[in-house]
């Protein structure tokens, strides 16, 4: 099996020798630019499977040589490490904003732990490498968290929107979040044509021209299904036409983006056994923390592939937090930064990089 390619970028000499011999005498392979712009040259003539980054350089910082490097799609996917001296929630903060995978504060780091986070984003990146093998045409994803007032809608509706205007594929956003859909409640649309209505159809009813009856297109070009505005009897519900709902929709090519809400339900526990991608989201509150945890663990047994479980982190009370792996099992694989407006996200935006995790290499235009 080859050796992992990792690509150190550091200006500083003693640094970027100590971080070569621990690596080497791990067994990777090792590269060494001594400057930002060195750096992205050398991982553009060597693709690495990882790059451990300084901040603060003389020519470009770290923060430039990651906005410039995940601005390219051949580095969506590779792991990016800031190993520095700063330490302020501010800098970690920015350093997430522009796509880092990590943040290691230099001198509060024991070797070993540096070992530790390496291989973990080596493996994350492999198992999401091989995750996107011999999927088909449609996709579905669930989002959903066991706290509420973490932004699932908001994630949701921003991930259809993103991917509506930068894939060729139709979009359709189908809101789950029962009793009462958030939708629904922000579009201000009522009456008896919301997903409950469809799901209590018969499965053998349901095709691409009755699913069209039920929805509606928004003004980016997605469509959506709301959910129902009210309180609404679920007892109708059909397993069976949530199945068939999906599987038409999948045969017609589209992207699926299901707003599961905060999961209280069974059926919201069997549809990630569905879902192509399942999507955790969670915030700084330290309660979202925990049961994001919880639903990290509990989903895999309920039928998710864990090879397709992301974790978004979505600052939705402008906390800024300095640690977003606190409480949690794994470093989240998105951080979306606090905005009042979709328009206001830093480009490349964070629902690039969730999309592109997601997307099949050679299928989808971003």
């Amino acid at each position: 099996m080859p050796k992992s390619h990792i690509l150190v970028i550091e200006d500083d000499d003693d640094a970027r020798t100590m971080y070569g011999i621990m690596l080497r005498s791990w067994g990777y392979d090792v590269a060494e630019a001594t400057t930002g712009r060195e750096g992205i040259r050398q991982a553009s003539r060597q693709i690495p499977d990882l790059i451990l980054l300084d901040v603060m350089m003389p020519d470009v910082d770290g923060y430039e040589v990651c906005k410039e490097l995940r601005s390219d799609p051949t580095f969506h996917r590779v792991p990016i490490l800031f190993l520095t001296a700063l330490a302020a929630p501010d800098d970690r903060i920015k350093g997430y904003i522009q796509g880092g995978d990590d943040f290691i504060t230099k001198g509060h780091m024991d070797y070993r732990e540096l070992g530790v986070r390496i291989k973990a984003a080596l493996d994350r990146a492999e198992r999401l490498e091989a995750s996107t093998q011999g999927a088909g045409s449609g996709k579905v994803i669930g989002l959903l968290s066991l706290r509420g007032g973490v932004g699932v809608t908001s994630v949701a509706l921003n991930l259809a929107r993103y991917v509506t205007t930068t894939s060729e594929r139709p979009v359709m956003l189908i809101d789950l979040a029962f009793p009462v859909g958030s939708l629904a409640l922000w579009s201000g649309l009522s009456g008896p044509r919301h997903i409950v209505t469809l799901l209590s159809r018969s499965p053998s009813e349901i095709d691409i021209s009755l699913i069209g009856n039920y929805s509606l297109q928004n003004v980016y070009g997605s469509y959506f299904i709301p959910g129902p505005a009210s309180i609404a009897d679920l007892s109708g519900i059909r397993l069976q036409a949530l199945d068939q709902v999906l599987n038409v929709l999948r045969q017609e090519g589209y992207t699926v983006i299901l707003d599961l809400g905060r999961g209280t339900l069974p059926l919201t526990w069997r549809t990630p056994s569905a879902c192509d991608w399942s999507v955790v989201v969670t915030s700084p509150d330290p309660t979202a923390r925990s049961l994001a945890k919880v639903a990290m663990q509990a989903l895999p047994e309920q039928g998710a592939d864990p090879r397709r479980l992301l974790l978004v982190f979505n600052d939705c009370t402008n906390q800024k937090p300095s640690d977003i792996s606190l409480g949690l099992p794994r470093t989240p694989d998105v951080f979306i930064p606090y905005e009042e407006h979709f328009d206001d996200l830093v480009d490349p935006s964070p629902f690039a990089h969730l999309w592109d995790l997601m997307a099949e290499r050679g299928t989808v235009s971003l």
